[in-house]
């Protein structure tokens, strides 16, 4: 509830602009102009409006509301973020060359590059809305080690946000992508379960067709905590995986696997988070593999030499990039911290709220670890 009211507010900034860029200064009535901030205004606070008390009231048809309505709030988002790029833009030319280029506040600016930009927002906001709801690609990285003598392949899915409104096809789309793969072992780096868990034990249910050789491993998100911390925990076990909190276990001769709970819900539920617990079992000629789902550099505590990680999207819908990267150091992708470990951020495989992505597409990460002479 706090996300949805903090995306409400920061949604109501975002249209209230766009009212007095687009509406405000123009020649109609006091009438038009009132209807006009209120709709802007509802548009701002839509992430209220999707949440799941709506459900009974439209039925069948929740789904379609709830998409629909996202798909209007991102879509104001884009506007308003090409808006001010196309303002700037055309400021700069103005500075410098104003006899040919004209201030991009007049009237005569305006009319001619509202219906364009517009247009363009549009196409955007689909293009978003159709990345959303795609099957993730396969997104590769491979590391090297001394430790190893032979390959290990690593499949991340992180971040699935497994809801009522999600379509199970496109789980079983991931799943089928993700068994393709072949991998050592599949790790679920949290925010798997986003829903109450007897809403969607149907869909969760389909994660018991994913195949590997070395088993299924999973660590608590930050959802997983929102959505009920013991629930999700135990439902997840039943189907078959291995919970990791502050543990570890010996993959192989050469690997050793960690897990510890989310960094920061952890903390608030007053869950204890130990790496040298969980890193405990493990020795020194090990390769040993950190998961934990919001990215974490612990400094000289650094004893592992691969964190995974996921919790950012990427973003997710850019402009929130930026935002994201305030409160996250490791954004997408992999980074090196101290003590030589690395750290692989995945832009996860689902999305939080609007299913939709936009210049941060959804990955199944696959990590292989190639041996080197020692």
């Amino acid at each position: 509830m706090t996300c949805a009211i903090t995306t409400s507010f920061l949604g109501c900034l975002v249209t209230l602009s766009l009212y007095i860029r687009y509406i405000y200064f123009i020649n109609t009535s006091t009438t038009c102009k009132l209807i006009s901030l209120i709709i802007a205004l509802i548009f701002g606070c839509i992430p209220l409006l999707v949440s799941y008390k709506f459900e009974n009231l439209f039925g069948n048809f929740y789904t379609t509301y709830r998409y629909t309505l996202y798909y209007i709030y991102v879509g104001c988002i884009i506007l308003f973020s090409l808006s001010i790029f196309r303002d700037a833009l055309w400021l700069i030319a103005h500075k410098i060359s104003p006899q040919y280029i004209i201030s991009p506040f007049g009237k005569e600016y305006h009319l001619s590059n509202s219906l364009t930009t517009l247009g363009i927002t549009i196409i955007l906001t689909t293009y978003a809305l159709l990345e959303g709801i795609a099957t993730p690609e396969i997104k590769r990285e491979t590391l090297y080690s001394n430790k190893l003598s032979t390959p290990f392949k690593i499949a991340v899915l992180s971040d699935l946000h497994i809801h009522r409104t999600i379509n199970p096809q496109k789980i079983e789309k991931i799943i089928k992508k993700t068994n393709q793969e072949n991998a050592d072992i599949i790790l679920l780096a949290g925010d798997i379960i986003d829903d109450e868990v007897n809403k969607v034990k149907p869909i969760t249910q389909l994660l018991t067709k994913l195949k590997t050789k070395h088993g299924i491993y999973f660590v608590t998100g930050n959802h997983e905590f929102y959505t009920g911390y013991q629930k999700t925990t135990n439902e997840l076990k039943k189907l078959g995986f291995t919970f990791l909190e502050n543990s570890g276990t010996s993959i192989t001769p050469n690997i050793y696997l960690a897990g510890i709970p989310d960094w920061f819900s952890a903390q608030q539920h007053q869950i204890p988070i130990s790496l040298a617990s969980a890193l405990k079992n493990s020795t020194i000629s090990q390769y040993k593999i950190l998961m934990s789902h919001t990215p974490v550099d612990f400094g000289e505590q650094n004893k592992f030499d691969l964190e995974i990680s996921g919790h950012t999207h990427g973003g997710q819908i850019f402009p929130f990039h930026l935002f994201v990267k305030l409160a996250n150091k490791y954004l997408s992708g992999l980074y090196t911290l101290e003590n030589d470990a690395q750290i692989y951020v995945s832009n996860g495989a689902g999305q939080w709220g609007p299913q939709m992505r936009f210049l941060a597409p959804s990955e199944i990460s696959i990590i292989t670890i190639q041996p080197t002479s020692k």
